[in-house]
């Protein structure tokens, strides 16, 4: 493991200026006139303290001009440094933890914001796996305020060894296609509001309609449409509420 940890290359660094002037006057070519013979384009010296009072060293009694050489190497390594740092910053913006300057270009490429996405958060979207099992619906109607379970829907005339009946079927006939149960828990929901009930009075009445109307899960429904595979046959109740 020691190994492994060895081998991993350094993290990327983002240099200071002066690091990055260090750096370019190192690439200078050799010789006087470049300065090299002093140690380099050598910076200037502002006096600290009076010479007649105190001793150099250790008292900083000396004055000196700056270097034009290290002041036009300065210039350059600004810029220099000024690239380096966007390229820094870019770096960050590949990442949905750590990204600033893009996340307009991020919502656009996630398709967000949309109220009926089941990750209206981005990095949980970006983070997604998706997955086609119940339990994976669960988890995303949770996120929503949605207590739900389901259970597939088996075809009564077969599909599988031991399902099938006689006379179910018939010729040119097809087996239907992938039906799911989806239970919703009304109680157990906080996403759920419950609608304002409004009693029936005469004349509005009609045989076999019920006093109030059906449960508005319609929020879960535009949540669920987005993570259901397509080819699946949904099918809704509701309990509680």
């Amino acid at each position: 493991m020691s190994g492994c940890e060895q081998a991993r290359p350094a993290p990327p660094q983002c240099r200071t200026p002066n690091e990055v002037l260090e750096a370019v006057l190192q690439l200078l070519p050799r010789g006087r006139a470049w300065q090299s013979n002093e140690g380099g384009p050598l910076p200037g010296l502002v006096r600290a303290f009076d010479p007649g009072v105190f001793d150099d060293p250790p008292f900083q009694t000396r004055s000196r001009v700056p270097s034009g050489l290290l002041g036009f190497w300065r210039s350059i390594s600004t810029v220099v440094t000024f690239i380096l740092q966007r390229y820094c910053d870019l770096r960050l913006e590949f990442w949905c933890a750590t990204h600033k300057e893009t996340h307009d270009l991020w919502m656009m490429e996630y398709g967000l914001p949309d109220s009926c996405d089941p990750f209206p958060d981005l990095c949980t979207k970006v983070a997604a796996l998706g997955g086609a099992t119940c339990e994976y619906y669960a988890e995303v109607a949770a996120r929503a305020g949605w207590s739900i379970t389901c259970e597939n829907i088996n075809n009564d005339c077969g599909g599988m060894a031991g399902t099938f009946q006689a006379g179910c079927s018939w010729p040119g006939g097809q087996i239907g296609g992938a039906r799911l149960l989806i239970v919703v828990n009304l109680n157990e929901s906080p996403a759920y509001t419950a609608p304002a009930e409004v009693l029936p009075y005469a004349g509005h009445m009609q045989a076999g309609g019920g006093l109030a109307c059906d449960p508005d899960i319609a929020p879960l429904k535009c949540i669920l449409d987005r993570v259901v595979h397509g080819h699946i046959e949904v099918t809704y109740q509701t309990i509680g509420g």
